[in-house]
């Protein structure tokens, strides 16, 4: 265990280095996030408050609605984003062939090379929310477990994806457009800017199937002050959807490191 601590530890770092290595890209990022909420602030004030946006029916504005639901679909980004991007930057810097071949399980680098994108998520999170609570967001009545726990969840269920789109990578050599399509499709259906129960009937049975829609489920109902016991539904669907998909991934990216060994296209990109 202290091996494997070790080694992720120095991914983790390795990652921070080469992010704060670009100080441009990394502060106007930040700054970026920060400037999000202002533009849905600005919205809400022709967008009155509704049940719809409440947990159990309870009104609030849409200003509250749609900054919990933005700040915790960053989890959604990074795991998507985080992991491929990871493997296709060790490729056009020709070390994936160094990396891979080291005495190290192919498991242990695909998820460790995540550690820094969520650590970073959770900044990117804290500033958004800090913003928001500035401009009026309420967090008073927060379960703080709920919360943690579907912080938890969401990653582990999304995780998966990412790592699938890791494997089409060392297969097909490109970076596919994972992040647009599944990120765009969940924004549409997964409850982010409007209530799934504003959709027709048959776009709400597709949003049941993409993780995000239990996610934000289960955090606006943390925010509300709702036990993990009354959002149990949700969270043993994202428990569920980790425990199947989870280990598939890393099957995956494993068995696509072995074709490319045998093809002896490891290094290529």
């Amino acid at each position: 265990m202290r091996e494997v601590m070790r080694k992720a530890g120095a991914i983790f770092v390795r990652d921070a280095r080469i992010a704060f290595a670009y100080p441009l890209a990394f502060w106007t990022g930040l700054a970026g996030v920060a400037a999000q909420p202002l533009s849905f602030y600005f919205l809400s004030k022709i967008v009155g408050a509704s049940g719809a946006f409440g947990f159990n029916g309870s009104s609030i504005s849409y200003f509250e609605y749609v900054a919990v639901n933005l700040a915790f679909l960053r989890f959604q980004s990074a795991a998507m984003i985080g992991f491929q991007r990871a493997v296709r930057g060790e490729q056009m810097m020709g070390t994936i062939e160094s990396v891979l071949v080291t005495p190290t399980g192919i498991s242990l680098l695909i998820t460790s090379s995540g550690l820094f994108p969520f650590a970073l998520t959770f900044v990117q999170i804290a500033l958004f929310i800090g913003v928001s609570l500035a401009l009026g967001l309420d967090l008073s009545h927060t379960n703080v477990l709920t919360t943690l726990a579907f912080a938890l969840l969401t990653m582990l269920a999304m995780s998966p994806i990412g790592i699938f789109a890791a494997a089409s990578i060392m297969s097909f050599k490109q970076e596919l457009p994972t992040g647009a399509l599944v990120g765009g499709l969940a924004t549409l259906l997964g409850g982010v800017l409007f209530p799934v129960s504003k959709l027709p009937p048959l776009l709400q049975q597709l949003a049941w199937f993409f993780p995000i829609t239990h996610s934000l489920n289960g955090i606006r109902a943390a925010v509300a002050g709702a036990s993990l016991a009354q959002t149990g539904d949700d969270a043993l669907w994202l428990a569920v959807v980790a425990l199947i998909l989870f280990p598939l991934s890393l099957y995956a990216f494993a068995r696509s490191v072995r074709r490319a060994k045998i093809d002896g296209t490891l290094g290529e990109y």
